[in-house]
């Protein structure tokens, strides 16, 4: 380390130029408050390129006196050191001079610095081309012995000095390694493990990009197996196109070929065979039109026969009833006389005659009433089996309206068949209410249809909104109901929701929300529960409703014929009453009668046994007519029904024959084109592709060609479904990807093994370090402890652990204790000692660093060290500065007590600058000497 011999300025802060001695161990700089004390260490500061105190930089000095440059120029001391080597070599000199000039350039300060061999003046530098810059300067002063820390040292504020014994055990062992150099080799060290790691992480970081060229890499042979994949499936598709499809067409074209030959020699063999079973049911024909012809030629001759006897009957019945009629006559006559002869009560008479006329009025009356219905129930019967409506007279009424209008429309009724008959009285109830709904085929009319609703009161919708059905539920009304067309959606929806079950039990079991009905008709809803069942006289939907009416109305037909028989014969016998009583009532002779007509009854009384036979006679001819002619007829229609059955087999088998010989001869002919076909499609392939091993072989693979024609759709489907890459140059991509990925992995390889063993060459080599960093650790302790000694102060020096561990040397610290007055040991800053205290303790720890065997000497600013000391300390402290051998530059107000300069060797005086002076005056030194003080 250099000592300061003299120091010069220029222009600097309000000083033009002074030169002062500093060859003293201890200089003490002495003025009032604003005299420039910390101005003049500023100036020592920056010609050693150190921070200015509290901020300050060296332009605020140089732009005060508005001068356009600024000189500092030092002496140094350049003795060779313990080690052989002088602090600035290759200056061989003992003295060296280091210079600082400042300049303004391009509207700014600029500084710049010089070393120089020997003592030169500032216009000897004026001309020295060797000028360089701060960090080369500052590189050139750490060789010297200027360290950072050092320099971070002597760049204390004012009032810190003792800021050293504020370190903590850490930062204090920083600082011993920095002074001694060893916090360099440690940070090489840390450097070298720094750039090992960032080796590391590039080593890393190429891994990383191994990982994404492994990535590419992948993805690379997943397009490349994309690429393989889908050649492959076009190369089925086209192979399976251009090839197996070709054949399996002909094989199968061939398979049919083989497989239509029986069948073809069948055919015509059974169409041979049922030609000649046609012949014979001609024949057959033939024969029975014979017969038949034969029996109608009998039954018209049995029906002329039995006309004529059936005449001679009637007129024999005629005759009877005449003969019966005249005797009945002789009866009625008879029981007048005898009236007449007895008496009669001729009220008694006419009141029977007004009743029995009147019967006879009511029996007529109803008689009509029956002709009546009855000819109306026969023209429904006939209605109905035609297939007209078997509506109520308002709902035909609406409906005749609608057609008058051009409205086409339909009922429900019509729409509705019910597919199962145990349902029906079931299906009844649900749809009953619904039964004579209009739907209209046309939604354009509905308007017009409402409007002939409402004129005509018609009380059931009329409806326009159709919708197709929706899917049965399972076990649904819906399923039991067969719609000719669309209904309104409501209706299938209100079907599909109601549930059939069997038993009232079963449905309770359902759900508490779902609709059901049982097979008898009891119907369970939102509602609640109530019977719907219909009975079957009542149906109004589907075939079974007509079959019931019709059934309905032949009854009724049956009942009003017997009743109309019944009412004739009343009449005839109250006609003959009433024609009795008239003759008593008129007084006619009954016995005059008698007596006139005596012959007649006579006659008839004689020949009504003959007429009585011969009527039986004639009965019993004419029923054997009709009997002879039944048999006629039932023959006949047996023969009618037998031709007709024959004719419709003919016809049959004629049509079937016409269309089988039709479709052999399309057979046939499809079969001779196949077999063209088969040729012609064979001609071109290779014979390995048709033989029957090959046959064989595909048909084990492909049952037929349609499976052929799906494993192309599926390949097809499969191509057009997937992403597939195409191009064929990601084969080559992958093997340059493949080639890089080899090559980096390779060289990561190499590399990690030249990193592990310069990893491991570190590591050693720090590890034999450890005993150098010991080494200073004990000399920087032993230092510490002199200093004590000298100080009167036991200093104790904790050795850190030092271990070759990252971890373990970041935490390691210095921990230093003293005892002042032995009143025990205290810690660097545990908040027990004094203010002179604390300043002993940074002395020791400061000045401990500058004692080494190898560098001699050294300096050190301290900006008024005794601004907290008592009398007692400061001669303490001076004491101490005395006993060591470095050179202080102290600073301190000149209010202090004298003591201050007991131990100075030199005393630097500054003063203020006057107000009407533009120069501050230079500043004064005291030299002691052993005569006295020289000025």
């Amino acid at each position: 380390m250099f000592k300061f011999l003299k120091l010069e300025v220029v222009h600097w802060d309000y000083w033009e130029r002074f030169s002062l001695p500093l060859e003293a161990d201890v200089i003490t700089i002495v003025g009032p408050n604003g005299s420039g004390k910390t101005t003049l260490l500023d100036a020592l500061r920056t010609l050693l390129c150190i921070e200015c105190s509290a901020g300050r930089d060296y332009k605020r000095y140089v732009r005060r006196n508005e001068k356009p440059f600024s000189w500092l120029r030092a002496v140094v001391v350049n003795e060779r050191q313990a080690s052989g080597l002088r602090p600035f070599f290759p200056f061989l000199s003992e003295r060296v001079t280091l210079a600082c000039q400042i300049r303004k350039r391009g509207g700014d300060w600029q500084r710049q610095y010089l070393l120089a061999d020997g003592d030169v003046a500032i216009e000897g530098l004026e001309g020295n081309g060797n000028w360089i810059g701060v960090r080369d300067y500052r590189q050139l002063l750490e060789r010297a012995g200027l360290t950072h820390a050092i320099r971070h040292v002597l760049a204390l504020e004012q009032g810190e000095t003792d800021k050293l014994c504020e370190y903590t055990p850490r930062q204090l062992l920083e600082l011993v390694f920095s002074v001694f150099g060893d916090q360099e080799v440690l940070d090489n060290y840390q450097k070298a493990k720094n750039e090992q790691m960032v080796i590391g992480r590039e080593l890393d970081k190429l891994e990383e990009d191994l990982s994404g060229l492994g990535l590419r890499l992948r993805e690379a042979e997943a397009k490349v197996n994309s690429f393989l994949a889908w050649k492959d499936i076009t190369g089925e598709i086209d192979t399976l196109s251009t090839e197996t499809l070709p054949r399996a067409e002909l094989a199968e074209l061939y398979e049919r070929i083989i497989s239509n030959r029986a069948p073809l020699r069948k055919k015509r063999t059974d169409l041979m065979v049922r030609r000649r079973n046609f012949e014979d049911l001609q024949e057959n024909l033939r024969r029975l039109l014979q017969l038949l012809e034969a029996v109608e030629k009998k039954m018209q001759e049995l029906e002329l026969a039995a006309e004529k006897a059936q005449k001679d009957s009637d007129y024999r019945r005629d005759a009877v009833r005449d003969t019966e009629r005249t005797l009945n006559d002789k009866k009625g006559l008879e029981e007048r006389c005898r009236l007449q002869k007895e008496g009669f009560d001729a009220p008694a008479l006419a009141a029977e005659q007004s009743d029995r006329r009147e019967k006879l009025e009511a029996n007529r009356f109803e008689l009509k009433t029956v002709r009546d219905k009855l000819m109306a129930l026969r023209e429904r019967i006939a209605a109905l089996k035609a297939g007209k409506s078997i509506e109520p007279e308002f709902v035909l009424d609406f409906r005749r309206a609608l057609a008058e209008a051009n409205i086409s429309h339909c009922l429900l009724t019509d729409i509705v068949e019910v597919v199962e008959p145990d349902w029906q009285k079931t299906m009844e109830g649900v749809l009953g209410p619904f039964a004579r709904i209009v739907l209209l085929k046309d939604p354009a009319d509905r308007q017009r249809a409402w409007e002939l609703g409402e004129e005509m009161r018609y009380r059931h919708f009329v409806a326009t909104d159709r919708s197709s059905l929706p899917k049965a539920a399972a076990g649904s009304m819906l399923q039991v109901v067969r719609f000719l067309e669309p209904p309104p959606a409501w209706v299938a929806d209100l079907l599909n929701n109601i549930r059939r079950v069997e038993s009232v039990k079963e449905g309770s079991s359902l759900p508490q929300g779902m609709s059901w009905v049982t097979r008898e008709g009891y119907h369970r809803e939102h509602r609640g529960g109530r019977y719907i069942g219909v009975e079957a006289d009542k149906f109004r939907f589907g075939e079974a409703a007509v079959k019931n009416v019709i059934t309905e109305a032949e009854r009724e037909s049956a009942e009003l014929k017997d009743l109309e028989r019944e009412l004739s014969e009343e009449n005839l016998e109250l006609g003959r009453r009433i024609g009795e009583i008239q003759s008593l009532l008129a007084g006619i002779d009954a016995a005059q009668q008698l007596t006139s007509r005596s012959a007649e009854f006579a006659q008839a009384e004689k020949e009504l046994p003959t007429l009585l036979r011969r009527m039986k006679e004639a009965e019993a001819f004419a029923a054997d007519g009709k009997s002879k002619l039944k048999e006629a007829q039932k023959k006949f229609h047996q023969y009618d029904k037998e031709q007709n059955l024959l004719v419709d087999r003919i016809d049959r088998e004629q049509k079937s024959i016409e269309g089988e010989s039709t479709e052999f001869l399309n057979q046939r002919k499809q079969q001779v084109e196949r077999i063209v076909q088969y040729r012609t499609r064979r001609r071109p392939m290779p014979l390995g592709w048709y033989t029957r091993q090959a046959r064989e072989e595909l048909r084990a693979q492909y049952e037929s060609v349609e499976s052929v024609r799906r494993d192309i759709e599926r390949l097809k489907r499969r191509l057009q479904e997937g992403t597939w890459v195409t191009d064929p140059q990601v084969v080559e991509i992958q093997d340059k990807i493949h080639a890089d990925y080899a090559d980096l992995e390779k060289t990561i390889d190499g590399r990690r093994v030249v990193h592990g063993l310069h990893v491991k060459a570190t590591d050693e080599a720090r590890e034999s370090y450890m005993n150098v960093l010991r080494a200073t650790v004990r000399h920087y302790s032993r230092n510490v402890r002199s200093l004590g000694e000298l100080a009167g102060i036991v200093v104790a020096v904790d050795p850190p652990h030092l271990v070759n561990e990252d971890l373990a040397l970041a935490q390691a610290g210095l921990n230093v204790k003293f005892d002042f007055d032995r009143k025990g040991m205290i810690g660097l800053n545990d908040g027990e000692a004094s203010g002179g205290q604390q300043v002993m303790k940074s002395l020791i720890l400061l000045i401990g660093l500058l004692m080494d065997e190898t560098r001699a000497g050294g300096f050190v600013f301290i900006d008024e060290p005794f601004a907290h000391l008592d009398v007692f300390n400061i001669d303490k402290v001076g004491a101490f500065l005395e006993a060591t051998r470095a050179q202080y530059v102290l600073t301190t107000p000149n209010t202090h007590n004298v003591n201050v300069f007991k131990k100075s060797d030199l005393t630097l005086v500054t003063q203020k600058r006057r107000h009407t002076e533009k120069w501050a005056p230079p500043v004064a030194f005291l030299r002691r000497v052993k005569e006295g003080i020289s000025l």
